[in-house]
Parts: structure tokens; sequence; C-alpha cells
């Protein structure tokens, strides 16, 4: 398998690699064509209906459409002929907006799946240049901003970024190659596969360690600290670090992330006081 067939094929089993260009410059000009073309087709069904109204039954024309579609003895259809015209070009016009908005709408490819796209179509034994013409420059850097994703992976959130695209690459290169067999396809040589639900699963805990973990280290602190304003101190420093937490680890809006953090800061406020009480009542 070779050429166009061996790419087809790694778009095909491994969908995050089904990067295209936009071609967004090329498709807002022809927009922008339609668009001139429509634009003197009106000025011109303008005059058409001017002149038109002129002569014999122009009112009429203007009033009932059949008058208008069998024309005048004068100038015959050529008004109604210019209205079919620019029918024909609005479909054609307005197939183009919806098609340019959704094609807007759909996800840019993540940096990591183009730049082991990039790798594939380089190296000897994955891709070795599989295009040998102009389109084989499709992926290069200058265009990165004018690429689409097919079915892009997207995260919900920066950790879980760093976590597929740093910590996943970094234990496979460490850990996981030692044990893991590449998939066995011609277009995938040298490709591993990582179950994601095991990965989403792994992602999972971390994050809810991570918010158990921070409350207890918390109020841990306080306990085996004696200075007021120095526990005062801690909880700032354990509030914006959990808030931190939640905008990197979590999708939560910021709503809800002022909601969470005022809640964690009144928990370590109310362990303050009452320890602050409990000492009073000791002394």
């Amino acid at each position: 398998m070779e050429g166009y067939s061996k790419l087809a094929h790694l778009m095909a089993t491994q969908h995050e690699f089904a990067i295209f260009r936009r071609f967004r410059a090329l498709n807002i000009k022809s927009l922008l064509y339609l668009q001139a073309d429509i634009a003197h087709d009106e000025a011109k069904l303008i005059e058409l209906a001017s002149r038109d109204s002129r002569y014999g039954d122009g009112e009429s024309q203007m009033k009932d459409w059949w008058t208008l579609s069998q024309g005048n003895e004068k100038h015959g259809t050529e008004q109604w002929d210019k209205v079919l015209e620019i029918r024909d070009k609005l479909e054609k016009y307005n197939d183009s907006i919806i098609k340019q908005t959704y094609l807007a709408r759909l996800e840019n490819p993540r940096r990591y799946d183009i730049e082991f796209l990039r790798s594939w179509l380089q190296r000897p034994g994955m891709g070795s240049f599989p295009l040998l013409g102009i389109d084989g420059n499709s992926w290069n850097v200058e265009y990165e901003d004018d690429l689409v994703a097919v079915k892009a992976r997207t995260a919900p959130d920066m950790f879980s970024t760093w976590f597929m695209e740093t910590l996943v690459p970094a234990y496979h290169y460490f850990i996981g190659e030692k044990f893991k067999k590449p998939i066995d396809e011609q277009a995938s040589e040298g490709i591993y596969h990582y179950n994601e639900s095991v990965l989403n699963a792994t992602l999972s805990t971390l994050t809810t360690v991570v918010a158990s973990v921070l409350p207890i280290c918390s109020v841990l602190v306080q306990y085996f600290v004696q200075s007021n304003s120095l526990r005062l101190g801690l909880i700032v420093i354990f509030s914006a670090l959990f808030s931190l937490a939640l905008a990197l680890m979590t999708s939560a809006r910021k709503v809800e992330i002022f909601a969470a953090t005022s809640a964690f800061a009144a928990v370590n406020v109310v362990f303050l006081t009452n320890n602050n009480s409990c000492s009073s009542a000791s002394g």
C-alpha cells in the first residue's frame, strides 16, 4: 500500500489524523466573487424593472407574476430571465455561506496530532513521503492555522491536554514502548494504541485525588501552625491553589469556581475559628 491509499488508510483507521486544509482564504474569496456577481445582477434587474415599467403594461408587471413572466413585445422576458438567473446564483451563494458557517465550527486539530502526522509523512517505515505533488505540503507549518480536523480529539481542560500530550507520550517513551506492540497495519506501522477509556479513568482518578487532598492538606497544615496570621496566610495560599486546580483540571465556569473557592475558604475559616475557641477554652 503506497501513496494516497496509504495516507487514506491511516486517516480512516486513526480518525484524529484525518486533517485537511480549510482553504479559508480561497473560500472567502469565492464568496466575495459570488457576492459581486449577484450585486451586479441586482443592479441590472433594477435597471430592467425601471425600463419595463415605462413600457406598455409595465405597471401590471410590478403587481402580477404572470404578466412579468410573459414579458412584453419590445423587450420580451429579459427581466424575468434575469430573475431566474439571479435565483440560481443565490442558491449557490446561500449554500456556500451555510457550508462556510459549518466549516468554521469544526475544531482545529491538536498540535500533537499535527506534529505526529508530519513525522509520519516523512519517516521511513511510516509514510515515507507518500505524496510527491505540491499537495504533500498541505500540512506544513505555514498552513497550521488553516487546518481542520474531521474528528478532533478535544480535551475538556488544560490538565487533560497536558496529560494526553505530555505525560502519556513520556510514559510511552520510558515504559510503555517496552511492553506494548505497535498496531499491526501497513499504514499504522510505528503507531501504538492506548485504550482511551483507561486513560480517561486514570485522568479522572488523578483529578479526584487532587480535589480530595487539597482540603485535607490545608486543614492539616493549619493544625500544626500556632500563629493566626500565618494561618490566614495559608488559607489565602490554599484557596488560590484550589481555584487554580479547578481552573486547570475541570471545565467549571468562572461562577462555579468562585462559589467552590468561597466554600473552600469558608471551611478553612471555620476550622481556624473553632481551633481558636478550643485554644481559649484550654487556656
